[in-house]
């Protein structure tokens, strides 16, 4: 989130309307005027560009919407660069809708500004199915003064880093990766494939998405662009500044060393995460992900990939809020909506549709029950639209894709914060001041491009100026609170 985008939040935040003391006794709603004349119509709004085949799709929905439920829904898809820009309008202008995505920021801040509908009730009724398919650690993370607004998408709990290697040069070399487990082992293999492969970046590194505190253990208190963060192994959850550590000062000095040397590509400060440039070859990319990545990346680069999990696999609120479906406030369908909601994390053959689009239209199934695509005319964006555990696989996946993915989230610890939700909306000018700070210093310096010992002091004496000790001391007065509440 940009420091534009933290600054509206917190304005946001500072006006909220104050919250029921409990849950399901929230604002009187002023309801849309509705007539019982006709089946009731949802407005749903997603995010995703709105392909080809919506308007079929959203027909055999509503299909089985009318059969089974008695009512229908408008589904609309809202393009990734507008998608939210239309709900903030949506909210400032009172515009009728019922349903939305929602992502962690936007959905806690709504949920505190009295935007979103208090479930909490229906998860003992009408959703009770759905409370329990869904991973009690999504429930957590989707808490907020003790009572859920959401639904998150019950997927993968942790989104850790990963090492991705091209895998024909891995395999061409013998290379074991897992002898190369942190960055600073890699010095090595990095150097060999400058050497020997001179037409591959040996590592492709950009100025987003990298979350380098994570692969040492470490955890952002709020966003990547306050560097406040805890040890995922500190169950005191004690803040520090990420420039303070040690881990941090070893991390720029290899990054550095990696630039000077010519195995990080000259412009990585202004390239994104996911740049690709005709005809580029890359060795080693950094990114974050679940289980069976390497079937993900190898799709997305378009070359094949193998990777190596770089960081523990920890469950954040972050990575539980990464995709919710919300409700209006404001609905004047809310039981209709709890509807809609439990039959997108419960029924199959709603969750596959909205994913996959009308079968033997967009896609078939296999011999071996697994889909097919026929068409490009539709693609659901999975983690936006409830419990991926009732999708079908797609042929070339793993059979037991769910299990695995069950597995790993067995395995997924949870952070000493899950739950923890920071209030820094009397700190508005703090928060900007920093962002800024940071916005100045970090690219350059997560990829090696300057020299972090003339440059690190720089941005630590700027990040004192701009009040980092200020909110640094009231993110740990909120922590100390949080954690001794819970103790009680």
């Amino acid at each position: 989130m940009g420091r534009d985008r933290i600054v509206r939040s917190l304005l946001l935040l500072a006006t909220a309307v104050s919250l029921a003391a409990g849950c399901g006794e929230g604002r009187e709603q002023e309801e849309f005027p509705a007539s019982r004349e006709e089946p009731v119509r949802l407005v749903y709004y997603t995010i995703g560009e709105p392909d080809v085949g919506l308007e079929e799709v959203e027909n055999a929905l509503n299909e089985l919407l009318l059969e089974r439920y008695g009512f229908t829904v408008s589904y609309n898809r809202i393009g990734w660069n507008d998608y939210e820009a239309k709900l903030d309008s949506l909210f400032s202008t009172d515009g009728k809708f019922d349903i939305a995505f929602a992502w962690t920021d936007n959905y806690v801040e709504n949920a505190l500004a009295g935007n979103w509908l208090d479930l909490t009730a229906y998860m003992e009724g009408i959703c009770a199915d759905t409370y329990a398919a869904v991973n009690d650690k999504f429930w957590k993370g989707a808490t907020v003064k003790g009572c859920i607004y959401g639904i998150p998408t019950n997927k993968e709990l942790a989104v850790p880093m990963y090492f991705l290697y091209d895998r024909e040069l891995v395999e061409k070399y013998d290379i074991d990766i897992g002898e190369y487990p942190t960055l600073e082992s890699m010095e090595p293999l990095l150097r060999m494939i400058s050497g020997e492969e001179p037409e591959y970046i040996p590592l492709f590194l950009a100025n987003s998405n990298v979350n380098f505190a994570s692969m040492g253990g470490y955890e952002y208190v709020t966003y990547a662009d306050i560097p406040l963060v805890i040890r995922t192994d500190d169950v005191s959850a004690t803040v520090v500044n990420l420039y303070e550590t040690e881990y941090c000062r070893e991390l720029l000095d290899t990054l550095h060393t990696y630039y000077t040397a010519g195995y990080i590509n000259e412009d990585a400060s202004v390239r994104t995460a996911f740049s690709r440039f005709q005809g580029e070859k890359v060795f080693l990319r950094i990114a974050s992900g679940g289980p069976e990545s390497d079937v993900s990346f190898s799709s997305t680069f378009d070359y094949p990939i193998v990777t190596q999990c770089a960081s523990d696999l920890v469950v954040t609120s972050e990575s539980a809020l990464g995709g919710v479906m919300a409700v209006n406030a404001r609905t004047g369908h809310p039981e209709e909506c709890a509807v809609f909601l439990n039959a997108v994390n419960t029924d199959p053959d709603i969750r596959n549709l909205l994913n996959y689009g009308v079968e033997g239209l967009h896609y078939k199934l296999n011999e071996d029950g697994q889909v097919t695509y026929l068409s490009d005319d539709y693609r659901g964006v999975a983690y936006t639209q409830g419990n991926w555990f009732i999708l079908k696989t797609v042929a070339g996946e793993n059979p037991d894709k769910w299990e695995v993915y069950r597995e790993f989230n067995d395995i997924a610890i949870e952070s000493p914060l899950l739950g923890f939700i920071p209030d820094l909306s009397g700190f508005a000018a703090e928060c900007d001041n920093v962002g800024q700070v940071c916005g100045r210093y970090e690219n350059a310096l997560m990829t090696g491009t300057v020299d972090p010992e003339e440059f690190l002091p720089k941005l630590q004496d700027a990040l004192e100026q701009a009040g980092i000790g200020t909110l640094q001391r009231e993110l740990q007065r909120q922590i100390n609170s949080w954690i001794s509440s819970r103790s009680k």
